[in-house]
């Protein structure tokens, strides 16, 4: 006598039709095209650069008042005033970004080696993502340098918005 060890009821998979396979390959062609297209040109090669200044720069926005630190043109040797505000605002409009808000106020004398007064500067902009990276690029031109504190980028579906607070130094005087 022979056993059947064959369960009397078994699934089998019905045939998957080719077409779902060209589906979903469509799908994940689609996928990956938006992937690419997401990635803005040359970011990588901007984040490598403002990471190696990032290095330089905290070096010298953690010195205490010793112009001799600082990179060349860092330091201003004058006092901020309006004409000071409209250059930068318009350094950074000329960028494509639109400045929402700027803000240039006294912070206060740093005490050191060489006395130096410091300014807060807070900016608000908003523009294209390009434009955004544009606008920091010019900041990271402008002199004297802006030390950055703070900075946000935040998507939005058409655009992106910029809020930056940082520091700039001019020397101290009494006039100051």
């Amino acid at each position: 006598m022979m056993f059947d060890r064959r369960p009397k009821s078994s699934f089998v998979l019905p045939p998957i039709p080719p077409a779902a396979f060209a589906v979903a390959a469509a799908v994940l062609a689609v996928a990956a095209g938006l992937w690419v297209l997401s990635r803005p040109s040359g970011a990588a090669a901007r984040l490598d650069a403002l990471e190696r200044q990032a290095a330089s720069i905290r070096t010298a926005a953690a010195a205490p008042g010793d112009l001799t630190v600082f990179p060349a043109g860092s330091v201003c040797t004058n006092r901020i005033d309006d004409g000071f505000r409209q250059q930068l605002s318009n350094a950074v409009t000329g960028s494509g970004l639109k400045v929402d808000a700027l803000d240039i106020r006294p912070e206060g004398r740093v005490e050191g080696k060489r006395p130096l007064m410091a300014y807060t500067v807070t900016l608000k902009g908003s523009g294209t993502y390009e434009q955004a990276l544009g606008g920091l690029e010019v900041l990271d031109r402008f002199r004297p340098r802006l030390f950055l504190d703070n900075l946000s980028l935040r998507n939005r579906i058409d655009s992106v918005t910029l809020d930056l607070e940082g520091r700039l130094y001019c020397r101290w005087t009494q006039q100051s």
